[in-house]
């Protein structure tokens, strides 16, 4: 009977010196991640993000509220590694208020050492937006901006780039 207690005694000692020990495997491995993270950071280089809004929509008759914009983005990758961008996420500012946040998970395909395009569109409420903006919008005089943040995927977890588009008049209208 004694020698069981004992044994028992021995084999929870030896499980809790196996589970101290794999806590500290995980921790190292947290370590050695993080250090992974930050080089990976460190050595890839930003992708070259601009972009156009090639095309406003309003069309009252099917919906007096909303205006769509069609944004283009072109974007260079200067890296020798080509990677998918798994989600993106935007907010739009016209004349420097916020009137749209749209996102994409669709997957985008970034190919290495090479120039690439994708295409959003964002819904405009133009109750919330305002007379003037919406007026500014539709003669094309209007002064854009976009934040946000594409997200890469790994097996390492997810990595965050965050993208700030200088502000900036990209539908300056041509003098005549």
């Amino acid at each position: 009977m004694w020698f069981k207690i004992k044994l028992s005694i021995f084999l929870i000692i030896i499980l809790i010196f196996q589970l101290l020990g794999a806590q500290s495997w995980k921790k190292s491995l947290k370590s050695l991640e993080t250090k992974v993270a930050k080089e990976i950071k460190e050595q890839v280089k930003p992708i070259t993000v601009d972009f156009k809004v090639t095309n406003i929509g309003y069309n009252p008759l099917k919906s007096l509220n909303k205006l769509n914009l069609t944004i283009d983005f072109l974007c260079e990758n200067p890296n020798p590694i080509g990677i998918t961008f798994n989600r993106t996420e935007f907010d739009l500012f016209v004349n420097d208020k916020l009137l749209s946040k749209f996102h994409n998970e669709k997957g985008i395909k970034v190919p290495k050492n090479d120039k690439f395009t994708f295409q959003e569109l964002a819904e405009v409420n133009i109750l919330e937006a305002g007379k003037v903006l919406f007026n500014s919008i539709r003669k094309k005089e209007a002064v854009y901006k976009l934040r946000g943040k594409y997200f890469v995927d790994t097996s390492l977890g997810t990595y965050a780039f965050e993208v700030d588009l200088l502000e900036k008049i990209v539908n300056e209208k041509e003098d005549k």
